[in-house]
């Protein structure tokens, strides 16, 4: 597919994008995994992608509080962007959206959770200047 056949718009995610939004990633999120986000509150960063009409990729993606002192960042969980119209930028173009709403709102920290074995997503944020950062992530499972 070529880019200048297909418009691509970027937007705010919203509750009437949830089927849309599972039926391209039906296997790793589900509706509560979207409402904990919240979407159109002031927390949430989420944007959909649009091509004719149609929603093609998303991110999810929130504002939190986090060290001490407390600082704001963004947090990228995930992008997904449909087989069809992958290598069209509109990964990039999600990404930058997230990071014109954080200028907005004062945010000046972006960080992307990447798992250790997903080459792709890893050369992917590479490519949009992310680096790794002096945060490690330590994880204990609890079951109850």
């Amino acid at each position: 597919m070529d880019t200048d056949e297909v418009t691509i718009s970027i937007r705010p995610i919203k509750k009437t994008d949830y089927e849309a939004v599972f039926s391209l990633a039906w296997n790793l999120i589900s509706h509560e995994d979207l409402d904990a986000l919240n979407p159109g509150s002031p927390t949430s960063l989420c944007f959909v992608a649009e091509a004719d009409g149609q929603v093609v990729g998303f991110n999810l993606a929130h504002l939190l509080h986090v060290g001490i002192p407390l600082s704001k960042i963004c947090v990228i969980q995930g992008i997904v962007v449909h087989d069809d119209y992958r290598r069209l930028g509109i990964g990039e173009k999600l990404i930058e959206a997230i990071f014109a709403r954080c200028i907005d709102c004062g945010i000046g920290t972006v960080r992307a959770l990447v798992e250790e074995n997903d080459v792709r997503l890893q050369q992917f944020v590479d490519y949009l200047g992310f680096q790794r950062s002096a945060v490690s992530n330590y994880d204990k499972a609890i079951y109850g």
